[in-house]
């Protein structure tokens, strides 16, 4: 006996398809029947799925870069905005099709089939022959603000990002305003102004980088975090994105995590030999606390890993916990932290413990139950590295008892107290002049801005730091300074240290009791740093307490 039910679902759907068809010619709009179309994963993961669905649109047919997407909801206003927004993002050309919601459901049935993209799975690269053209050694803060604004919509990005690397920054900032954005990029730990993008410049831009980071192109009033990799030649850099709604657009910071940053030495970031003493006889005990200490942006991340450099070796078992995880180092296990999926800084801990490491590096102590976990593991056999937000080294045993941590714990786990701060170093060429003229003392650099109010005509307001007279320095880029070093304090857990730990002592007691034991303090490492001709007196003031 025929199945009825069937019998009617099939007459339903034949009736369904016919009216669609007739409601496309009418509309103008090419019909498409989708249900049991062979959909490929990568064509239907063109629109992700939470636009897809939010939207009633589907991708499933692509050649070179024409796509087809089709809707049964053409009158959606929402949609072309979208798809012209994803256009601008990828240099796709979209097609639009009218389907039937039996057509939609099926392919949105098979789209949640469709695994996640890995977050790096999209890679821009800048190829070897754009950098040859348009960047050379001289290349200023002010000449490549002129070449952005110079180059194609098309190429902006590719500029942005190649003058970024070219100039050693490690952030790009970009800021809206009311008739466009702002970029400035921070290099040696100072934001430069370079640049101020007309308005469609910045959105193709936003776009380009939203698409790569598989954030959502078309949420602009919530906070987005993402990720993606830019192949600049023959270097890959990985991309970390943050975006937040702003009062003219989102706010774009993107931090430029080059591999090679991970190679650098203690001896390089300017440790003083009996810093460099303290800290071999730390690490070569079997267990015990190693805590860095200072803000953020203070390189203690760096330091960290230029210590577990020298701890890497092939009968050292190494597991670190990070977020993000910065640089990935060949023979150590590394574990990113993800704490919306409950895997946060403590119950990553406690699942490393029963991987039977050496050395534990735990990326921040937050909270009591971390700290704790961590001292247990640094007084049962385990070497810990970790880090903690405070302003000195004697300051973190008190900040330690304000989280409730017990005395005991602290007495007898930690070895060593490392605080530090980056400081510019005075460019080895020429001397903090900034150019190869005559000239004395260290450059003070001023606002330098490139401007383009309108896509068809540029204005330039530019300061030029160096003068009209004087050539561009080769090895700082205008600036003066080349490179950060460390200016750091250290403090031991001695006897005395011991006593305030168990009498609850306060910062100033520490600190009195740390210089009578031979701390030396981080400004006075600075002031010598200044003496040698390293760095600036007012380097030195911009980043410690007076």
């Amino acid at each position: 006996m025929p199945d009825i039910n069937k019998a009617l679902q099939i007459f339903s759907r034949e009736g369904e398809e016919h009216a669609e068809k007739n409601k496309a010619q009418k509309l103008g709009i090419p019909y498409v029947n989708l249900v049991g179309y062979p959909f490929t994963p990568d064509v239907l993961s063109i629109i992700p799925k939470d636009q897809a669905n939010q939207l009633g649109i589907i991708s499933f047919y692509r050649l070179n870069n024409q796509v087809k997407v089709a809707t049964p909801y053409p009158e959606n206003k929402a949609i072309i905005p979208f798809l012209k927004e994803i256009a601008g993002a990828t240099n796709l050309q979209f097609y639009l099709y009218l389907c039937s919601e039996s057509s939609l459901r099926y392919g949105l049935t098979q789209l949640e089939f469709v695994r996640e993209k890995p977050k790096t799975l999209e890679k821009h690269v800048i190829s070897q022959e754009f950098l040859n053209k348009n960047l050379g050694e001289a290349e200023s803060l002010k000449s490549i603000g002129t070449k952005i604004l110079n180059c194609q919509t098309t190429e902006v990005m590719d500029m942005l990002f190649a003058g970024a690397i070219h100039l050693d920054a490690s952030d790009i900032h970009i800021e809206p305003v009311e008739d466009g954005a702002r970029v400035r990029y921070r290099i040696d730990g100072i934001l430069q102004d370079i640049v101020v993008l007309p308005e469609e410049v910045y959105k193709a831009i936003r776009n380009r980088i939203k698409y790569l980071s598989r954030l959502k192109l078309n949420i602009t009033e919530e906070a987005q975090d993402g990720r993606f990799d830019v192949q600049i030649g023959t270097q890959d850099i990985d991309i970390r994105v943050s975006l937040i709604p702003g009062a003219w657009g989102e706010v774009i910071v993107t931090r430029l995590l080059n591999p090679s940053g991970a190679a650098i030495t203690l001896e390089e970031l300017g440790f003083r030999k009996d810093a460099l003493v303290a800290i071999q006889d730390a690490i070569s005990r079997p267990n015990g606390a190693i805590f860095n200490t200072g803000p953020t942006g203070s390189g203690k991340t760096t330091t960290l890993y230029a210590i577990l450099q020298k701890l890497n070796k092939p009968e050292v078992k190494i597991i670190t916990l990070e977020d993000p995880i910065e640089y990935k180092i060949a023979g150590i296990d590394q574990s990113q932290i993800n704490a919306q999926k409950g895997y946060d800084f403590l119950s990553g801990l406690k699942h490393v413990l029963r991987q039977d490491p050496d050395v534990i590096m735990v990326g921040e102590i937050r909270d009591k139950e971390t700290a704790e976990t961590a001292l247990q593991a640094a007084l049962t056999g385990h070497l810990v590295l970790t880090t903690l937000h405070t302003n000195s080294a004697p300051s973190t045993i008190p900040r330690l008892l304000d989280m409730d941590v017990r005395p005991f714990l602290l007495s007898g786990s930690i070895t060593l107290i490392i605080a530090q701060r980056l400081v510019r170093k005075v460019c080895k060429i020429c001397g903090g002049r900034g150019s190869s003229g005559a000239s004395t003392g260290v450059l003070q650099s001023t606002p330098n801005v490139t401007r383009m109010n309108n896509p068809s005509g540029i204005s330039r307001a530019a300061e030029d730091r160096q003068g009209p007279a004087m050539a561009t320095c080769l090895n700082c880029k205008g600036t003066g300074y080349k490179g950060r070093i460390a200016i750091v304090e250290m403090m031991k857990i001695t006897p005395k240290i011991e006593q305030l730990i168990a009498s609850k002592g306060t910062i100033l007691d520490f600190e009195r009791v740390a210089r009578e034991d031979g701390m030396i303090p981080m400004r006075n490492d600075g002031m010598e740093k200044v003496r040698l001709g390293l760095t600036t007196q007012e380097e030195v003031e911009r980043v410690t307490v007076k």
